[in-house]
């Protein structure tokens, strides 16, 4: 049983739908609100300077898993390899590993019992 959330612009679009009676000041108010809540959602939001970082490693891990595609990495590897990884941890590979895995840029797999990755 799936149940939607529910968000100010629903209830929001709810009223003006199921309220025709309400006054129209009050209406004028709903939908003004409404479209801010388009606006805002609909502006591109800015990366923070982390997530610029990180995009700038994942270039260089993909860069590096590209140009050794004949065999897998693990994270410890990478650590090892790659020089923006150098002082990183293993938790910090793994979530960025993550994300290019879900970005399908790169594979995971599994092979006694450790993981490794592979350029898609």
């Amino acid at each position: 049983m799936a149940t939607n959330k529910m968000t100010n612009k629903t209830a929001l679009l709810y009223a003006l739908e199921n309220l025709p009676d309400a006054p129209a000041d009050v209406r004028e108010k709903w939908q003004k609100m409404v479209d801010q809540l388009d606006r805002k959602n609909a502006s591109p939001k800015k990366m923070t300077a982390k997530q610029e970082q990180n995009e700038v490693v994942k270039e260089s891990i993909v860069t590096f898993l590209t140009d050794n595609s004949d065999k897998g990495f693990t994270c410890s590897d990478l650590i090892h390899s790659v020089p923006e990884l150098a002082e990183a941890s293993n938790q910090y590979v793994s979530a960025l590993m993550r994300l290019l895995i879900e970005a399908n840029r790169v594979v995971k797999y599994t092979e006694k019992r450790r993981t490794y990755f592979k350029v898609a």
